[in-house]
């Protein structure tokens, strides 16, 4: 048995994907990738159920913040002072720009909830919201799988070439420092061009 035994899960595979892409979001896809790299899962139906799971998360979210129960919420002192506090933070991270605010829902793990339940509470336009969210989504499905094949690739290359566990793994640390750099750097960038 591999990592992953594709044919115990094959009939429930679509559903997993979807619930994994849902919850863990582009993370989730950067274990796709590796896994495929692997030879343990195919090609497509992993992508697109990830995916599929991923943007019907950011939607489900998103209508919890539009939602009037949300609104209700607000009126609380409690949630108010929370909302409050929490909508501060991330109109100072995104400048109330929609295309900001959607980068940094995919790209920090953990935050697509939030911040989509914000775009939500904004009543920005669902039509808008879907269409940028769904660009966003299939840019970052395409970086978070290509990061995980490259990895997973790399380091069966160098299990098999050096015969080194630790090795291989360092390559997969050195592969992260580099992510994390580059996200820094693409943050920077999105801050400059959209403030």
């Amino acid at each position: 048995m591999g990592i992953l035994d594709y044919e115990v899960i094959s009939s429930f595979s679509p559903l997993l994907y979807a619930l994994l892409g849902g919850i863990f979001g582009d993370s989730f896809m950067i274990l796709v990738g590796f896994l495929y790299s692997q030879g343990e899962i195919p090609l497509l139906e992993p992508i697109i159920f990830t995916l599929i799971g991923l943007v019907l998360a950011d939607c489900i979210f998103y209508f919890i913040g539009a939602s009037s129960y949300f609104s209700k919420l607000k009126k609380t002192k409690i949630g108010g002072k929370i909302l409050k506090k929490t909508n501060s933070a991330i109109d100072f991270l995104t400048g109330n720009n929609l295309v900001v605010a959607l980068f940094y829902c995919k790209f920090i793990t953990g935050a697509k909830f939030i911040i989509n339940v914000y775009l939500g509470e904004r009543k920005i336009p669902f039509k808008r919201y879907f269409t940028l969210n769904l660009v966003m989504a299939i840019f970052w499905t395409v970086v978070s799988w290509s990061v995980g094949y490259l990895s997973g690739a790399g380091f069966s290359w160098i299990w098999e070439y050096f015969e080194s566990l630790a090795l291989a793994s360092f390559f997969i640390i050195v592969i992260i420092g580099i992510i994390y750099t580059f996200s820094k750097k693409l943050k920077r960038h999105f801050k400059r061009e959209y403030h």
